[in-house]
């Protein structure tokens, strides 16, 4: 079975999603393409959202983890704001990560976000670093350079719009991200050539997204249902998406079980001392 930090490693998988867990692209604004970039924020959330989610993870020997946690997201006047509660398993219940972006200047324009974790057995919360999440994650099938990609904090990528293309009957533009300086982006850890987006036309749902090593070698692809791709509120949502790492012969599974865009949330759902209060 999975010990009892790859809940927690899996749990800050889906927060660093964020308000883009559905569309996949946090990096919208940096789409040159106008018709590309207007469909790539379609979906986006405008205010606030909450979510339900589910994970299930399964390993070449087939050892399967399941998770289940409630995601709330919100914009403030400077910043977005994020929380994640992982309700189960039983033993993992109750844990909490808060997320703040923090403000971008001239010598660092993409900051980490500030991050605290709560656990009720050690009844108090501290701060932790993304790098040190980021290293509990290598036993799952997702990487800190994935959320990089999700959540737009790859600040030095070029991205452009591709030929269309049919993908499982369906008509799609696609988008391909890429290092500014290749060189660069190796020596930072960068495991990716390139990565590859290919959007459903119609209902502007990113379907399919590829990342590709050397040699033009697919590690990893997120797939989304698309018999589960749903309307919620004039969004189209997809409702499971599976990602498959390739090198690993693993998968990760999370289902939406339930989305709900501009909710009422109060800003003491964000507050750091509404951790030990139980909100």
């Amino acid at each position: 079975m999975f010990d009892s930090v790859k809940p927690l490693a899996i749990m800050f998988l889906m927060l660093l999603f964020g308000p883009p867990l559905h569309v996949q692209a946090a990096n919208c604004d940096r789409i040159e393409d106008a018709e590309a970039r207007a469909c790539c924020e379609q979906n986006l959330p405008d205010h606030s959202m909450r979510q339900e989610v589910r994970l299930t993870v399964a390993d070449e020997r087939g050892t399967v983890s399941n998770l289940a946690a409630r995601l709330y997201w919100k914009k403030f006047e400077l910043r977005a704001k994020a929380r994640v509660e992982l309700t189960a398993p039983a033993r993992q219940s109750g844990t909490v990560v808060l997320l703040t972006e923090q403000e971008s200047d001239e010598e660092d324009p993409l900051p980490e976000p500030e991050v605290v974790l709560y656990k009720p057995g050690e009844r108090r919360d501290r701060l932790i670093t993304v790098s040190a999440l980021s290293g509990e994650m290598l036993g799952t099938d997702f990487s800190y350079e994935d959320f990089a990609h999700f959540y737009g904090t790859n600040a030095d990528v070029n991205i452009q719009r591709l030929a269309d293309e049919q993908w499982e009957g369906r008509e799609t533009f696609v988008i391909q991200s890429k290092p500014s300086d290749p060189d660069a982006a190796f020596d930072r850890g960068s495991t990716y050539t390139h990565v590859t987006t290919r959007f459903d036309r119609e209902r502007c749902v990113p379907l399919n997204t590829r990342f590709f090593e050397e040699d033009d070698e697919l590690r990893k692809e997120l797939i989304a249902d698309a018999e589960e791709i749903r309307e919620v509120d004039g969004r189209w949502i997809p409702h499971r998406l599976t990602m498959h790492d390739y090198a690993e012969d693993s998968r990760t599974i999370l289902f939406v079980d339930e989305v709900d865009f501009n909710a009422d949330l109060k800003r003491r759902l964000f507050d750091r001392s509404s951790l030990k209060r139980g909100r």
